[in-house]
C-alpha cells in the first residue's frame, strides 16, 4: 500500500496507548492519515519523518505531533545495531478536549497542536526529553488497566505533557530568518504539489519549476523521504477525493478528473487500495 486512511479503533476511549516498542528491521512505511491526533516520542533511531510538507530526522529526543487527517509518513532505517525505539499515543481529540475545559491555557495549547498548521509540531526536546519520557512512562503503568482509561488519569497525563511543552511550542508567529532552517528539495516539491496536484505531467512540470532533471527530482525525493514522488502525489489526490465525496455532489468521474486522474478506472482502483471500498460506496456509507 502506498497511501491510506488508517482509522484508530478508540471504541469510546479518549486515548489509545501503544507501549514503548523497538524495531530492529526496516519496516514498510507509507503515507497515511488518521481521524485523530497522534504523538510520537523517539527514544532512539534513524530515518525521516514527513510532516506538513516538511522532512525531519528521526533521532533520540524528537517528539512529533500529527494532526487529524494530516498526511504523514515515518521512514525508520532500523537495524540490529541501531533499533528504532519509540512510544506512540493516539488521542481522540474531540473526546479529550472537555477534560481540559477547566484549564484554559492548557486547552489553548492542546488546540494549537491539534489544529493549527502554522504551529511547529516537530520538537527536539533537548533538556526536556527526560521529563517527557518520565511523563510517558508514568502513564504507561496505567495504560492497559482500568485506571488508565479513567478521565482523571488521562487528564493528569495531558496536563503534565502540555505543561512540559509550554516552553517549547513557539507562539503562533512566523519564525525569523535566523530561526528558519533551509528547505530540503523534497519540501519544495511537496509545497509545489499542494497547488498543482490536479494537473497532468507533474514530474515534467516540477522538474522545469526547479530547473532540475526529472531523474534527479525523482532520486532526490526518494532519498529525502524514503518513498517515490508518485506515492506522495497519490496520497494527496486520494485524500482530496475523499473530502470531495463527503462534502459535494460531484460525480465520481468529475472528482477523478478534478484531482488529476486521466483515467476513471485508475482512480477507482487507487481509491479502493486506500479505503478498501469504491468511491461510490464511500460516499453512500454515511447516508
Amino acid at each position: 500500500m502506498s497511501a491510506g486512511f488508517d482509522p484508530i479503533p478508540f471504541q469510546g476511549s479518549a486515548m489509545l496507548w501503544n507501549n514503548r516498542h523497538q524495531t530492529h528491521q526496516p519496516g514498510i512505511s507509507f503515507y497515511h492519515w488518521h481521524q485523530c491526533c497522534e504523538l510520537l516520542l523517539v527514544y532512539d533511531g534513524n530515518g525521516t519523518v514527513v510532516l506538513n510538507n516538511q522532512t525531519y530526522p528521526i533521532r533520540k529526543g524528537m517528539l512529533f505531533v500529527f494532526q487529524p487527517f494530516e498526511i504523514h509518513k515515518v521512514f525508520a532505517k532500523a537495524t540490529d545495531e541501531h533499533p528504532y525505539d519509540r512510544t506512540v499515543v493516539h488521542i481522540n481529540h474531540l473526546r479529550l478536549e472537555p477534560f481540559l475545559s477547566a484549564f484554559p491555557k492548557r486547552l489553548e495549547l492542546f488546540g494549537q497542536l491539534c489544529y493549527s498548521r502554522s504551529t511547529e509540531r516537530a520538537f527536539d526536546l533537548g533538556e526536556q526529553f527526560d521529563a517527557v519520557r518520565q511523563c510517558m512512562e508514568d502513564y504507561e503503568r496505567y495504560a492497559h488497566t482500568g485506571r488508565g482509561d479513567t478521565q482523571e488519569e488521562m487528564t493528569i497525563f495531558m496536563l503534565r505533557l502540555l505543561s512540559l511543552l509550554e516552553d517549547i511550542v513557539p507562539e503562533q508567529s512566523s519564525p525569523s530568518p535566523a530561526q528558519r532552517r533551509s528547505e530540503e528539495y523534497s519540501e519544495k516539491m511537496m509545497s509545489w504539489i499542494e497547488h498543482h496536484y490536479m494537473e497532468s505531467d507533474i514530474l515534467d512540470k516540477l522538474a522545469a519549476e526547479l530547473h532540475l532533471t526529472q531523474s534527479y527530482v525523482s532520486r532526490r525525493f526518494r532519498k529525502e523521504t524514503g518513498s517515490t514522488l508518485s506515492e506522495y502525489l497519490t496520497a494527496k489526490r486520494i485524500k482530496v477525493a475523499a473530502h470531495l465525496l463527503e462534502s459535494t455532489s460531484y460525480t465520481v468521474e468529475s472528482i477523478a478528473h478534478q484531482i488529476g486522474f486521466q483515467n476513471v478506472s485508475h482512480f477507482i482502483s487507487s481509491f479502493k487500495k486506500t479505503y478498501l471500498i469504491t468511491p461510490l460506496k464511500y460516499r453512500l456509507r454515511g447516508k
